[in-house]
């Protein structure tokens, strides 16, 4: 054979071969992507038999305290920090003034404001006499009592903008934090510091639909916190929210008192007792019946007897949480069996084998 034959002979031989192997390869790919046939096996899962229930209304929700009154105090000014006559944990009062920006210029232009005014008060004065025993004209004295009011005016501007320049609480309480330091610049609307009065505190919270309905204004409450094991604080409800969110879960509002012997902090976790009586007849079922959660509630629903068992996704509507169960408002009826463990393996019409009934 001739030589110049022989390579591209050996070419098309290793061409052909790595073919056959990329072809075989590819089969065992996509004989690997098909999806296994588990029609015929059944999945062994635990269940609960639904029952209608008489549960009381009474439930808790956690939450965390915050003050009724919490202010950043700022001056309507700007300038330089003179005075600022508190330190963190320094306890003020309503209206008490805790410092000052620098008014040394604003209190001369004070000085010389309130003197021209004392002048044009006594030309107004003078003037007007003029007028009344007419040796003066009328004109001349407008002229004189309309600068004396523009000075007058003119002093209120001065003394408002060295009202402005002070620090003043709005609220009492304890001082929190400081934001800047004697002798920086301040610029106008800056929080110089912050003020929090933890004698009043309340929690926002957030209940169902179904309990929005029960509870109401000045309602009594009771608030637990790990803080303090075994004590039981007292609170009211002072708000409860007219507008639902998108989970139809209601906002409310609750004072709770701090009590001088076990005082309570901002910031702090508890866990507010609602007592709104008997709740009525309800199925519940346990939380990890749920195959993805709260978010998106639905279960499975085993179908069919002991010869073919089979798994039935059903969507449903939840109401109140009860512990470690929530409530079923819509989609199960009493005596249904419903899985609570081993639906993670579950879709819709999959074989199902009980292992384990309560």
């Amino acid at each position: 054979m001739n030589r110049k034959m022989i390579l591209p002979l050996v070419l098309l031989v290793l061409a052909l071969g790595i073919g056959f192997k990329l072809a075989a390869n590819k089969k065992k790919l996509d004989a690997a992507k098909q999806p296994v046939d588990r029609s015929a096996f059944a999945f062994p899962v635990n269940t609960i038999t639904t029952v209608r229930d008489t549960l009381t209304g009474d439930f808790s929700v956690p939450g965390v305290l915050e003050p009724v009154d919490h202010a950043k105090v700022m001056v309507q000014a700007q300038g330089k920090l003179a005075s600022l006559n508190v330190v963190l944990g320094s306890r003020v009062t309503r209206g008490q003034v805790l410092g000052s920006l620098d008014v040394a210029q604003k209190q001369l232009e004070l000085q010389a404001a309130e003197l021209q005014l004392e002048k044009l008060g006594k030309d107004d004065q003078r003037y007007r006499e003029l007028v009344a025993g007419k040796a003066a004209p009328e004109s001349s004295f407008d002229d004189i009592h309309f600068n004396f009011e523009s000075q007058k005016v003119r002093v209120e501007q001065i003394e408002q903008q060295l009202r402005d320049a002070q620090v003043v609480s709005p609220v009492g309480g304890i001082v929190v934090a400081k934001n800047v330091e004697i002798g920086e610049f301040v610029g106008a609307n800056t929080a110089v510091v912050e003020v929090v009065d933890v004698g009043r505190l309340k929690a926002m919270v957030r209940v169902s639909e179904r309990d929005a309905y029960r509870i109401k204004v000045d309602d009594a409450v009771s608030v637990t916190c790990e803080v303090f094991p075994g004590e039981t604080f007292q609170g009211t409800v002072t708000f409860v929210s007219p507008r639902g969110d998108a989970s139809h879960n209601y906002e409310v509002e609750v004072a709770v008192r701090n009590e001088k012997a076990h005082p309570l902090k901002s910031g702090t976790f508890i866990n507010v007792y609602f007592r709104t009586g008997v709740a009525g007849d309800m199925i519940a079922i346990p939380k990890n019946a749920l195959a993805e959660g709260m978010k998106n509630p639905y279960v499975y629903v085993v179908k069919g007897d002991t010869t073919g068992m089979r798994a039935e996704r059903r969507p449903i509507t939840l109401g109140r949480e009860i512990g470690d169960r929530v409530e079923v408002a819509q989609g199960l009826l009493p005596g249904e069996t419903v899985v609570v463990s081993g639906q993670l393996n579950l879709v819709e019409g999959s074989k199902v084998r009980v292992t384990n009934s309560k």
